[in-house]
């Protein structure tokens, strides 16, 4: 799948004081072949009478979809909530509060951290995103793109004056509705655990119905877990996000500050430095939810209540503000615990301007050059933000630019023509062959075709980035004396050669170990034991080692691992039980590793029918083929198929595009019970890469189809 790399910038005009500061536009777009660069004009006009200086900050953003007017997908059920639904004191955040021994710790921390910085000296720390929409099999809670995408720009808005910006990087979806209903109490864990992406670098973002627990929210300290445990992120009711008829889109913002480090200002009460921040007045938690800026719960002690700040409870739209000491202990915070948020890249390399910071004179205009440049990366649409600040006045205007880059995916291989070393007859050669994109967009390798079954690679597809290169290894395997020839098909999106070949050449000799046999089959009656003598003949010049491994409950092999010696033999017995078996058709392979390759031995009874007048058994009214077991697996599987009339079974693994990997049987057979075991490997005995395979069964007219799934 292509990758496309999308970043967004966009004008948030209502955090911009009316008529001060214009942008001649809010947007621009530049359309350029790779290696091209231009240069595109801001012009800005200062309404006041004062000169305003801006600081200029370029942004990537990874991928945002477009936002501005959300349209909600009819698939996603919205929360039954009035407009004024807002977060009162039965819904509350879950974080939990600190032990007061590690806010001490961490209050120190910071302390010394704030000692060695300078405020101009600290980095724009780029937050990237993974979120993880959990919704139930009913679609409620399944939130668009569009709704996430809001509530990440809302973050942006928020904390950009504090040098935090937002990037959403990956979005997916999970159906489980115990996952939905009982996170908080129950699955917090167990789900973080499946679903988390690289807590070093990204912020997960789980989203679930935590309303029934009576939460809106929650988080862990930065210094809770270790940096890249998965029990880091913050988890959202769904209905938090801003919409239409619900929140702001606060509920993050707040649970964003105890990820970055912060607790709420009402920690401790009444109490000196209670939650760790100097310029955040303490409060009682007794006077919460009350939007009232003379509101002092703590007379004795400085300041009234901080009933703007985000890190309280108070009605909703009422918060707006973090203070210059919370900003001071998000960036120590993360510098102390989350430092590989630091290594994640903010400024674009295709967009670019010559100042960091502009003086706009009073009443006049100026213009910014903007230079965009495709030299420096490949081909797709990149979309960033330029971002241009001043502190006072409060003014932050975004302009949003696209980039669209036209580049061509070119494939480059190291040969054209490969040759296997000799091989023995069921032993395995193997051909590394490099891969390179010389191209300047992403290569698509769609499939890799054969022309011949003695060749053959375990890859089905390939992406690669512009410059990136690869391995992948070819395969041989012949099954008879003499030479082979074949060749390999590439099909790929490179324009120019969309089909390459490559053609392929290798000799089979006389495998130096003879087996006896290569297939066992007996008819027993049931309650019997059988034994069968394989022959083990080494005609070389070497010792050969070998070790015999099977999945089959009814039989049993003595000797079945040592060394021939020269021009020798080794026998090995095949003991089958039919103990307690019912009538019916039964089968298995047997594996013989060596040093100079592997056989498969398949081995196939019938446990004979009873006579006229004895207890007939297990005889089945209807066919049926059971689920494998076990699924997932890895090596083997089994499937248990009720046959109940005589007929024709065709037993089949494809793989998802319908490719034939393996007949497991296809033979006549008689009424009874049937077990077919698959040892994960296809019809060359080579074992298949880990996914989902269908397995394939037929019983004269009737068909049955069900999934499996390889681990490895």
């Amino acid at each position: 799948m292509k990758k496309i790399f999308i970043y967004l910038l966009i004008v948030f005009a209502g955090f911009v004081f009316a008529d001060d500061i214009e942008v001649s536009q809010d947007t621009l777009l530049q359309n350029l072949i790779y290696g091209e660069t231009a240069d595109r004009i801001l012009t800005f006009t200062n309404n006041t009478s004062n000169d305003v200086d801006l600081t200029i900050t370029l942004v990537d953003q990874t991928w945002i979809p477009l936002v501005g007017r959300f349209s909600v997908p009819e698939d996603i059920q919205l929360p039954d909530v009035a407009i004024e639904f807002g977060l009162g004191n039965d819904l509350i955040c879950g974080t939990p509060d600190p032990n007061p021994e590690d806010l001490l710790v961490t209050i120190d921390q910071v302390e010394r951290w704030l000692e060695r910085q300078g405020r101009s000296s600290r980095n724009i720390v780029n937050v990237k995103i993974a979120w993880h929409v959990i919704h139930q099999d009913n679609s409620v809670g399944n939130l668009s793109d569009q709704q996430i995408a809001q509530q990440v720009t809302w973050l942006n808005n928020t904390l950009a004056d504090h040098d935090f910006i937002f990037t959403l990087d990956i979005i997916d979806r999970t159906v489980n509705n115990d996952w939905f209903n009982d996170m908080y109490d129950t699955y917090d864990a167990v789900a973080k655990q499946a679903l988390n992406i690289d807590s070093f670098h990204y912020l997960n973002v789980y989203t679930s119905n935590i309303f029934i627990d009576g939460v809106a929210g929650y988080a862990y300290m930065p210094n809770s877990w270790s940096e890249g445990s998965y029990m880091h992120g913050i988890v959202l009711d769904y209905r938090t996000l801003p919409y239409a008829g619900g929140y702001d889109g606060d509920v993050a913002v707040h649970e964003i500050g105890h990820y970055l480090g912060l607790h709420h200002t009402f920690l401790g009460n009444c109490t000196t430095g209670n939650d760790g921040v100097d310029d955040t007045p303490a409060h009682h938690d007794d006077y919460l939810w009350q939007c009232n800026g003379n509101l002092d719960s703590c007379p004795t002690m400085p300041g009234n209540d901080p009933v703007h700040n985000y890190m309280t409870y108070t009605s909703d739209g009422c918060t707006w503000e973090f203070t210059p000491g919370q900003k001071d202990r998000m960036q120590a915070m993360v510098a102390t615990y989350r430092p590989g948020l630091l290594e994640n890249p903010v400024a674009p390399v295709w967009m670019t301007t010559e100042n960091e910071t502009i003086t706009v004179p009073a009443n006049g205009n100026l213009d910014v050059t903007i230079n965009f440049d495709a030299t420096a990366t490949y081909g797709g649409t990149y979309y960033g933000d330029a971002i241009f600040t001043v502190e006072t006045p409060d003014i932050s205007i975004t302009v949003s630019a696209t980039l669209n880059i036209t580049g061509f995916p070119e494939i480059g291989l190291n040969v054209t023509t490969v040759t296997f070393d000799d091989t023995y007859i069921n032993d395995t050669s193997s051909v590394l062959l490099e891969i390179t994109n010389v191209g300047s967009d992403d290569l698509e390798i769609s499939s890799f075709d054969f022309d011949n079954d003695y060749f053959f690679t375990n890859e089905s597809d390939l992406e690669l980035n512009p410059g990136e290169s690869t391995e992948i290894t070819l395969l041989f395997i012949p099954d008879s004396v003499g030479q082979f020839s074949g060749s390999l098909t590439i099909n790929s999106n490179d324009n120019n050669d969309p089909i390459i070949a490559i053609s392929l050449n290798g000799t089979g000799e006389v495998s130096p170990l003879l087996l006896s046999f290569s297939s066992l089959s007996d008819t027993l009656d049931a309650n019997t034991v059988s034994s069968h003598v394989l022959s083990l003949t080494n005609s070389s010049n070497e010792i050969i080692d070998y070790t015999l491994s099977h999945d089959i409950d009814w039989l049993t092999i003595n000797n079945e691992s040592g060394s021939i010696s020269t021009n020798s033999n080794a026998l090995v017995q095949f003991n089958i039980s039919t103990l307690f078996m019912n009538y019916g058709e039964y089968t298995g392979t047997v594996y013989v590793a060596t040093n100079v390759g592997q056989f498969d031995i398949d081995v196939n009874i019938l446990v004979a029918a009873l006579a006229i007048g004895d207890d007939i058994n297990g005889i089945p009214l209807s066919f049926k083929v059971h689920k494998n077991f076990p699924n997932p697996f890895n090596p083997t599987t089994k499937v248990h198929i009720d046959i109940p009339e005589k007929g024709h079974l065709q037993v089949v693994v494809h793989d998802i595009y319908g490719r034939l990997i393996r007949t497991l049987m296809d033979s006549d057979v008689e009424p009874g019970f049937s077990r077919v075991i698959w040892n994960g490997k296809n019809r060359l005995g080579v074992r298949v890469a880990s996914g989902v395979y269908i397995l394939s069964v037929r019983l004269n007219n009737q068909q049955y189809s069900q999934k499996m799934l390889l681990v490895k």
